[in-house]
């Protein structure tokens, strides 16, 4: 992608490095979660591993009351953790890949 000047390409520059911020904080909770819960995990099924995963993320990124609000990173757990999903590290989107 061309940008007409240097401003335009810092704004899509700001927003690639937020979206990669938040990707970086979501995998850094899976990961700090499955180091916390290592034991417990071992003999939970997929659904409830993923319903105490999403019930943390809420507690911690919840936009109101959460202990660190952040709605994007909830958002992008959410999302990882819906029904069928694994709780597996989140790989980053195509287009953080390419430019």
């Amino acid at each position: 992608m061309v940008y007409s000047n240097v401003n335009e390409a810092l704004g899509a520059l700001d927003r690639k490095v937020e979206v990669l911020n938040n990707l970086v904080l979501a995998n850094d909770f899976l990961v700090s979660c499955m180091r916390e819960e290592a034991e417990r995990l071992h003999v939970m099924g997929g659904d409830e591993t993923r319903e105490m995963l999403r019930e943390r993320a809420r507690a911690k990124f919840r936009q109101n009351d959460g202990e660190e609000p952040n709605p994007a990173v909830l958002s992008i757990l959410e999302q990882a953790l819906g029904n069928g999903h694994t709780a597996e590290i989140i790989p980053f989107p195509r287009e953080m890949h390419a430019g």
